[in-house]
């Protein structure tokens, strides 16, 4: 099974760089859509990159909602787009054998923007209980699998490469915590186009690629379009021994 997963793609910006992975699209058994397909709520240039996926791959789509898709919309782009759109949501999926479970979410802000700070008067109280939500839904079951999917990153780790004094409003710290508590196999999340791609979160320590203990240990990747130059994709094998999932180049 072949998985694909990009966020940031701020239509015109980046979708070029999807039709450039034409190829490994062709293989994709399931897209994942973490955020910011479009730029400034244009439902129509949404509409251009789902198009585009699927004239490359018939592979499920399923999707969050970042920052540049409005929230008063979120209705417009599910009944405009039949695509799976998880908001709090939880999808299960058996692909080749294998079960998944994704958790989706836009996710939440340690401190939320200056506009959202004056724009919306009960921010605060929805990002914190949006971390609750989320963490009583990142339940296993039956699943083989269990995947993440946010737009905002849920750890600072990988920031690095962001101005520091902002990781609060493009991250979330608390989130870190229900991750390690949670342990699924994935998580996925965009956002951070300057940010680190790949790190992985341990009780003993965070952020080291190379750390020994597999103890609690979290895979996380950034797949920003402008921190990858293109789409991330997956690799998970399902077989008499368990599963394998690798990251591919």
């Amino acid at each position: 099974m072949i998985l694909s997963a990009f966020g940031d793609v701020h239509w015109k910006d980046g979708i070029g760089r999807l039709r450039d992975a034409r190829e490994k699209f062709g293989r994709c058994d399931l897209a994942l859509l973490a955020g910011d397909i479009t730029d400034s709520n244009n439902l129509d240039g949404y509409g251009e990159v789902i198009g585009a996926i699927k004239q490359m791959s018939d592979a499920d789509i399923v999707a969050v909602f970042g920052n540049e898709e409005y929230d008063a919309s979120h209705i417009d782009y599910r009944g405009r787009f039949r695509i799976t759109f998880l908001e709090d949501e939880v999808k299960d999926f058996v692909v080749e054998g294998v079960k998944l479970r994704i958790v989706g979410s836009t996710g939440s802000l340690d401190r939320p923007t200056w506009w959202q700070r004056n724009n919306v008067p009960d921010i605060w109280r929805r990002y914190k209980e949006r971390v609750n939500t989320v963490g009583g839904l990142l339940e296993r079951g039956d699943a083989d699998v269990l995947i993440l999917l946010t737009h905002y990153a849920t750890t600072y780790a990988t920031l690095e490469g962001e101005k520091e004094h902002a990781f609060a409003e493009m991250g979330s710290n608390l989130f870190e915590q229900v991750v390690l508590e949670k342990h699924p196999d994935l998580v996925i999340h965009a956002h951070a186009h300057n940010g680190k791609r790949h790190a992985i979160l341990t009780k003993k320590q965070r952020s080291l690629e190379n750390f020994k203990s597999t103890e609690a240990e979290v895979q996380v990747y950034n797949v920003s379009i402008p921190a990858n130059q293109g789409p991330t994709f997956f690799e998970i094998e399902g077989g008499d021994d368990g599963v394998r999932m690798r990251h591919m180049q």
